[in-house]
């Protein structure tokens, strides 16, 4: 028996997701607990800063035709995945971070950018610059909403379910509590240690990917949706 893998993350990034898991043979079941949106917003000058930080693909997905007057700005990103989509967008790629803003911040080198400017979203966590300045600018929101029926639906059997966020993982947390849905008999696979521990017990299993990107993830969930 092949278990289905819950893909729980916003549209765009889980149906990127959802073609990976596809092709390794997966029954992939889509169903976002968080819709992504622009908002409303207004950056400082270009001039003031040295460097463009995008923890997020969604910053330039969302963040309006705003986003030409920061171009000419070097652009630091966290991972692959939001390196191309600010390439495509006419950004210049100077640093790509394999896990997280702060690693990214902390591999820079002590004499460059000393002034960053963060485009980020609503929700986020707090970076340490050091002795740089980095002003955060949030440019769209993720929206949390109830767990769907396809998801309930899913969960009436044994599911392995991607979590790629902690605070994903904390919502889906509270939506079982609030449907009486136990997770005794599910797996979670944490895109890393912070989202397992947002996860929470209870679990049948749960596991992190080695490293923080889809094809670890999906790796590892590939021999728990196999394992039957």
């Amino acid at each position: 028996m092949t278990l289905p893998l819950l893909i729980l993350r916003p549209l765009e990034g889980a149906l990127q997701t959802e073609r990976r898991a596809k092709g390794l043979g997966l029954q992939a079941v889509v169903d976002p607990l968080f819709i992504v949106e622009p908002i409303i917003w207004s950056g400082p000058a270009a001039g003031d800063f040295d460097a463009l930080l995008l923890t997020s693909a969604n910053a330039v997905t969302y963040g309006g035709d705003q986003l030409d007057v920061y171009k000419p700005l070097p652009v630091l990103t966290v991972g692959q995945a939001t390196a191309r989509v600010a390439e495509n967008a006419g950004f210049h790629i100077a640093e790509t971070g394999d896990s997280s803003g702060q690693q990214l911040l902390n591999q820079l080198e002590t004499d460059r950018y000393r002034s960053i400017l963060w485009l980020a979203g609503e929700q986020h966590s707090l970076l340490d610059p050091g002795e740089r300045q980095l002003d955060i600018v949030p440019v769209y929101r993720s929206r949390a909403i109830a767990l769907g029926q396809k998801t309930a639906a899913c969960l009436e059997a044994e599911t392995v379910i991607l979590l790629h966020s902690a605070r994903a993982a904390k919502h889906l947390v509270t939506e079982l509590d609030r449907l009486h849905i136990m997770r005794g008999q599910h797996h979670v696979v944490a895109f890393s240690a912070k989202v397992a521990a947002a996860a929470g017990q209870g679990w049948k299993s749960i596991q992190v990917a080695d490293h923080p990107d889809d094809e670890s993830l999906l790796s590892l969930a590939t021999r728990l949706c196999q394992s039957e």
